[in-house]
């Protein structure tokens, strides 16, 4: 029962209010405040005035007395309109202050959850409905919540009024009043249901629409018929969508003609009937009373109804924002008891039979690997897609558990390290870097600088990423915008600058370790050899891992590693791996004959 009571929308809708009063608590207090004083006031206006002014007129009072009555209700109700048009003002400042407040939960939270869980189509899921609440709903839960409550003022108002003439007349009123707000309930479960069911339909949906809309994908839609998949993908996204709909829109249609019925049925017609017998056939109700009685009736009816499907929303939204505390309870990494933070020096890096497999599946990526690097040393990783080399480095950074082994660095096991200065050691590009829509100077630094220093070093990153003659054309330098986003002036980098800048973040940075993961793989050959000799000699002393299809580049390195189905398979350097005339032999070959005209064979000379 407990965990039910968790789950329903009353449950939900608390919950989704305390979240949002912990993100501006006055402008809660705000909204309530207002809300229950315009209910109340509407309410004496809507049942009580109505019924003086007609006692007023029965029993011959004076228009002195009547216009005392009228000015104060006319004074209370510019009040009442005044408090309205400063929420204006306000609705708009609260929702993005709410907005913010809940983007940066989930921003943060999303930081700290194990880098594992993006694998997983369930945590998409439950990030994109956390993301699109965020966005999407706002404020929207504590207005409808407020004027729900506000509603429900006017109607206790108004009961009150009808108890004084009446008390019986309540019999018509309250047991469909129940009835009505248990189905409306049900209904918004229904609703959320019929949203959450939807969800992978409407990412098939949205995906098809961004692919026609993104400038990237523009070409390869021209060229090719790639169109017609995507139309066969949004069109299986619309019909899983509308299949959950269909079943849950009928429940749904039910529920609300079942509110209808106890309103129009009940509630009207019973209350009405009861009242005429009052005053015709019993003829105990003054006409006063009956004007009163029958404006209670309507009134009541009327914000009920309005209660209802306000609350209706209210925990429809709430039980979105479900979506986002869902989210906020994600694991996350667990937190290292006595962390130690790693020396400035780490030393050496050694694997001890390390395992991996993603969660959910038994293939193991990384198999029983065993490996020992020296500090300072520079390794190549090299093998054919899916081999593990990404893997393995990903295990090395921290940014995946390891399934089964461990992994010593400095003569420490990893885990036992702080994560976030653990991961401050590391210099990475990996091949699906991004560019961000900021300037150059914080895509290169990765944060804004703050010192002539800084700044410095972002150039001097720059040019040894070779992005110097690049640089001296931008017209405001290292603070042009990359892309056109929020600037028109922006810079839109080709693929092998893009390359280019990614890489200057690992000059800017100094890391102790250098992960280079395809980084280059726009570059021409020669581009990407003159890189890797400047990162290699800005490198000296670091330990470097890098990753290349290009077998010319890995003859730099120290040691080289061949990867194959998550173990190492060669060992060796450039002409001891030559000697053996291996798997790696084979590959350095072969991509040797196509550039025998560079220079006589140049870099793949053996």
């Amino acid at each position: 029962m407990g965990g039910r009571r968790k789950e329903g929308i009353i449950y939900n809708i608390v919950q989704a209010l305390y979240q949002i009063y912990q993100g501006d608590p006055p402008v809660v207090w705000y909204v309530f405040c207002k809300n229950i004083l315009e209910g109340a006031f509407d309410a004496v206006c809507g049942v009580y005035f109505i019924k003086f002014i007609y006692e007023c007129i029965e029993d011959r009072v004076d228009f002195q007395k009547l216009f005392v009555m009228v000015s104060i209700v006319c004074i209370f109700h510019i009040i009442v309109h005044l408090i309205s048009a400063y929420n204006l003002y306000l609705e708009r400042i609260a929702t993005m202050k709410i907005y913010r407040f809940i983007f940066q939960q989930i921003i943060h939270r999303a930081k700290k959850i194990e880098i594992s869980q993006y694998e997983k189509p369930e945590f998409y899921d439950n990030f994109s409905r956390a993301m699109d609440e965020a966005l999407e709903q706002g404020m929207q839960g504590l207005y409808l919540t407020a004027w729900g409550v506000g509603c429900v003022v006017r109607a206790s108002v108004a009961m009150a009024i009808v108890v004084s003439v009446d008390a019986a007349l309540l019999a018509f009123v309250v047991p469909p009043l129940l009835g009505s707000l248990y189905f409306g309930l049900k209904e918004s479960t229904q609703e959320f249901a019929a949203r959450k069911a939807e969800t992978v339909g409407k990412r098939k949906m949205e995906y098809a629409k961004r692919v026609f809309y993104e400038k990237k994908y523009a070409g390869e839609l021209r060229l090719y018929p790639i169109a017609q998949v995507l139309f066969g993908l949004h069109k299986e996204g619309y019909q899983e969508r509308y299949q959950k709909n269909k079943v849950y829109q009928h429940r749904i249609a039910m529920y609300r003609m079942i509110e209808t019925l106890l309103f129009a049925g009940i509630i009207s017609f019973g209350s009405y009937m009861y009242i005429t017998y009052r005053l015709k056939v019993s003829g105990s109700a003054s006409v006063a009373s009956y004007v009163a009685m029958v404006s209670a009736v309507g009134y009541i009816v009327t914000c009920i109804n309005d209660a209802l499907g306000h609350f209706s929303q209210a925990g429809k939204f709430c039980m979105y924002m479900k979506s986002i505390r869902d989210f906020l309870k994600c694991p996350v990494e667990k937190k290292v008891k006595d962390a130690v933070l790693p020396e400035e020096n780490m030393g050496a890096i050694s694997f001890h039979n390390v395992s991996y497999h993603y969660e959910g599946s038994s293939q193991m990526i990384i198999k029983d690997l065993n490996l020992q690097v020296r500090q300072g040393e520079h390794i190549a990783l090299v093998g054919e897609n899916g081999a593990g080399k990404t893997t393995l480095m990903k295990l090395l950074m921290g940014l995946y558990p390891v399934s089964d082994g461990k992994i010593i660095v400095g003569g420490r096991e990893i885990g036992k390290y702080d994560p976030e200065a653990y991961r401050d050691c590391f210099g990475t590009v990996f091949q699906d870097f991004q560019i961000f829509s900021l300037p150059l100077c914080e895509n290169v630094l990765m944060k804004a600088p703050e010192t002539e220093e800084e700044r410095q070093a972002v150039v001097d990153a720059l040019e040894k990423a070779q992005f110097g003659d690049v640089l001296e054309k931008l017209p405001q330098g290292i603070d042009t915008f990359l892309t056109k986003e929020f600037d028109e002036d922006g810079f839109v980098c080709s693929g092998g600058q893009a390359q280019k800048v990614a890489i200057a973040r690992v000059f800017a940075k100094n890391p102790q370790v250098v992960i280079l993961d395809e980084p280059s793989s726009a570059l021409d050959p020669i581009a990407e050899y003159n890189m890797y000799c400047n990162m290699m000699e800005a490198a000296k002393g670091k330990t470097v891992f890098f990753i290349s299809h290009r077998m010319s580049s890995a003859r730099m390195a120290d040691r080289i590693l061949f990867l194959e189905n998550g173990h190492i398979v060669e060992e060796g350097t450039h002409e001891e791996l030559l000697e053996k005339n291996g798997r790696y032999a084979e590959m350095f070959h072969l991509q040797a004959m196509n550039y025998q005209e560079l220079n006589g064979g140049g870099m793949y000379a053996g």
